[in-house]
């Protein structure tokens, strides 16, 4: 897949719930690059398409920026910090990163929460070197790791949502020629993974004909949804919820697909019903392991094959 260096690029910013801004400066600059037309929709969002547009319809693909990560919520020495969880993230005993105002990054350790820790109570960090700068409200997230095993997968934090980002910004540059008779604009959103500002904004400023949600979901034995099957598709969850005469047209389209079922959790594709609007919204996934973890792990196979399962699946729903 020709992305693959541009998720290398993109797992080694840093980007969590509300600081956005390296991301959305990469996809700018790539975007570019690309000749594309740019909006921007304050800090929520930013938006890339072509400056020629196609008098037919429009599909809308949705990247999410952000990746959970901790803010600081007290000082309590130049060493010794208490910082919060931002998002679902899943506390460990392991190596962070400190992003401070100036650009700077610190290496820091957090330590692992007792049994009776919850959600809404601080965790203890220490940093590698004495640091006089730090401030109420600054960023951490997991350090930046990248591996590929013998098989070809790929292990590193912030999968969840960087494979999406990837995809958004090579999609002119690899994969327009999948959906040559539409308008494809692309966009990435801030703060998914705490309340989805970012989307709701989106909503409320583009029209189109089918929004696509692209993102990453688990592993799960139990509903045989699997690293290296195929993208995953949403039948039913808190954002989302496809009918059966929707699931049977989507499962006909000849891709290798698999599918998912909850009552909780969701994506972006949330923020198009609950701001009125009307039109198809699918969530299309990648199954990692280990989501939210320091180590995310995906398939490239699963990878490989997303660009073709979106475009065959637009075109399964917006043909006439």
């Amino acid at each position: 897949m020709e992305t693959f260096n541009t998720l290398h690029q993109l797992c080694s910013l840093h980007s969590t719930p509300g600081d956005e801004e390296e991301v959305f400066q990469f996809l700018e600059k790539t975007w570019q690059e690309q000749n594309l037309d740019i909006i921007h929709l304050g800090k929520y969002a930013i938006i890339a398409q072509p400056g020629e547009r196609r008098k037919t319809d429009t599909i809308l693909l949705v990247a999410h920026a952000d990746s959970p990560g901790f803010t600081v919520s007290s000082i309590q020495s130049a060493t010794e910090l208490e910082v919060l969880v931002l998002g679902g993230i899943h506390p460990e005993e392991t190596d962070l990163q400190l992003k401070l105002p100036n650009g700077e990054r610190i290496l820091a350790h957090l330590h692992a929460p007792d049994e009776n820790w919850t959600r809404s109570m601080p965790l203890k960090v220490t940093l590698s070197k004495s640091c006089t700068t730090v401030q109420k409200g600054d960023r951490l997230c997991w350090a930046p790791r990248w591996e590929k095993d013998e098989i070809g997968n790929i292990h590193s934090p912030f999968l969840d949502n960087r494979i999406a980002c990837a995809l958004i910004a090579d999609w002119y540059r690899f994969y327009s020629h999948l959906l040559p008779s539409y308008n494809v604009v692309l966009a990435a959103t801030a703060m998914e993974e705490i309340n989805g500002f970012g989307a709701n904004v989106l909503a409320r400023h583009v029209q189109a004909d089918l929004a696509i949600a692209l993102d990453v979901t688990y592993e799960n034995e139990k509903q045989e949804v699997r690293m290296g099957q195929g993208p995953v598709i949403t039948l039913s969850d808190a954002s989302v919820i496809l009918s059966p005469l929707e699931r049977d047209k989507l499962l006909a389209s000849h891709i290798p697909l698999q599918t998912e079922v909850y009552n909780t959790s969701g994506t972006d594709a949330r923020a198009f019903p609950v701001l009125g609007n009307t039109l198809p919204v699918i969530a299309l996934l990648l199954a990692t392991r280990g989501n939210h973890s320091p180590l995310e792990s995906i398939s490239t196979n699963d990878l490989i094959h997303w660009p073709t399962a979106i475009a065959t699946l637009a075109e399964c729903l917006l043909k006439r």
